[in-house]
């Protein structure tokens, strides 16, 4: 019910902005991502780990509006499209909706500038019990610190809701299904530096206070004991007799993120990242995961 009601206020900001009589712009651009994640189960033992490259197409854009000198709204949304090599139960699709509301302590592109967001986004799974609503309010702050360094941080709070938490969906280890109803919280600071050429490196943390979806062959006593829901997960295949479950472990999560990109030509630039999470659930239990990603991004207005 509170995810539906914040559903409501982000429409009606957006329904209200449209009618605002200021200066807009609109933008546009379309990317295109390989990544490569060496535990994209999120599992505990080396049996239950498994490796992925998926290709991401994300096309987004919006509309920018000047409301007074200091004052900035942004209206954003996407449509992308997320294909697995091997685990074709991960492919997804999702739409984004969201706004945001920019002020500036000052004029000139050394004035620091505090942001406050709200976003929507429905991520419609092959593999029903993966389909979900997640809701999304957040506070950044951003600085420049010289031409070439830029700081930012901010803070983030993030609902989810399942949409297929039917008794079909259940786990015969457990009624509790509801894998995907939770919330949680996360920080995150990040650096960027700016060579002559207009290329950049960023490097980036995040902490997030909140919870991790963890596939593994059941039965898993170690997770089963400390699991707030489980549920059947199709998404991984599992030996004739035995069943793949998705169980919710309580984390603390750590994100260390590097990335460079560089320009091509004058509306494209290609990005390489590598990032690592870090994640611990209770009773000793820690999980590692390796992202290598490519991204190619090309702004079409």
């Amino acid at each position: 019910m509170q995810l539906r009601r914040l559903t409501f206020a982000l429409i009606a900001l957006c329904h209200a902005s449209g009618q605002t009589q200021a200066q807009s712009n609109d933008f546009f651009d379309v990317s295109m991502a390989m990544h490569h994640d060496d535990n994209i189960s999120r599992a505990l033992l080396s049996s239950d780990r498994h490796a992925d490259e998926n290709l991401e197409l994300v096309l987004s854009g919006g509309r920018l509006v000047q409301l007074r000198s200091q004052d900035t709204l942004t209206l954003f949304g996407s449509v992308g499209v997320n294909r697995f090599q091997q685990f074709d139960g991960l492919d997804n699709n999702s739409l984004n909706l969201g706004a945001s509301l920019q002020h500036k302590f000052g004029l000139g592109a050394y004035a620091p500038a505090v942001s406050s967001g709200l976003s929507w986004t429905r991520h419609d799974s092959d593999t029903k019990v993966r389909t979900r609503d997640t809701l999304e309010l957040s506070l950044d702050y951003r600085k420049r610190l010289a031409p070439e360094w830029d700081f930012a941080a901010g803070l983030a709070y993030e609902f989810n809701e399942g949409l297929n938490d039917g008794a079909k969906y259940a786990s015969r280890y457990s009624p509790k299904n509801d894998i995907f109803d939770f919330e949680q919280a996360s920080a995150f600071a990040s650096l960027d530096y700016t060579f002559r050429n207009f290329s950049s490196v960023s490097a980036s943390y995040s902490y997030v206070d909140g919870n991790t979806v963890s596939s593994a062959l059941a039965p898993n006593p170690t997770l089963l004991a400390i699991a707030d829901a489980l549920a059947l997960d199709s998404a991984f295949p599992a030996p004739s007799g035995r069943m793949i479950v998705a169980y919710t472990l309580a984390t603390k999560a750590h994100l260390y993120s590097l990335n460079w990109s560089v320009p091509i030509g004058r509306d494209s630039s290609l990005t390489a990242g590598y990032s690592r999470q870090q994640i611990q659930a209770r009773a000793g239990v820690d999980y590692t995961n390796d992202r290598v990603s490519l991204t190619f991004m090309h702004i079409l207005k």
